[in-house]
């Protein structure tokens, strides 16, 4: 069994006509959305063993702001183009399969693939607001997993 922690990335820079999507970075809002989001893992007492994020951006600045929040420096973030917003997640879910069993891996992205990619797994059919943080229990042995854990921005910042 394997932990997914599930986030998609905090508020970006607007689309603006002659700047790929790709290269849009967070703002400050997205910033601090990303630390409420690292202080929730912390008072869960979580350890996060592995960093995937998508290539853009806004994702892998989310995933920096994290692990800095955190404090984690033994773990490199490591970047799948499987997880960009117009990939099929069936592509990075088959990678799973790779992933050390009994571990907790932080995946940040998009969506609606990151939604996509928690029914896939899960069955269960959500939508994964912005700055929004989901807990995936997935069994490598059978291939199914369960949503544990859904919350949004509002919800983190009553905690």
């Amino acid at each position: 069994m394997i932990s997914l922690l599930i986030v998609r990335h905090g508020d970006a820079e607007p689309r603006i006509e002659g700047k790929d999507d790709k290269d849009r970075k967070l703002v400050k809002k997205g910033v601090k959305q990303m630390k409420r989001v690292a202080n929730f893992i912390d008072e869960l007492g979580i350890k996060i063993d592995k960093v995937v994020s998508s290539p853009f951006l806004r994702a892998y600045q989310s995933a920096e702001e994290i692990i800095d929040k955190l404090g984690i420096d033994t773990v490199k973030i490591e970047t799948y183009d499987d997880l960009a917003p117009d990939k099929d997640p069936a592509q990075f879910i088959e990678k799973l399969k790779d992933f050390q069993d009994n571990i907790t891996v932080l995946i940040v992205g998009h969506d609606p693939y990151l939604s996509n990619m928690i029914k896939a797994l899960t069955g269960a059919n959500i939508e994964l607001k912005k700055g929004g943080i989901a807990l995936v229990d997935y069994d490598l042995n059978n291939s199914k997993g369960v949503l544990k854990m859904l919350l949004t921005q509002k919800v983190l910042k009553m905690i």
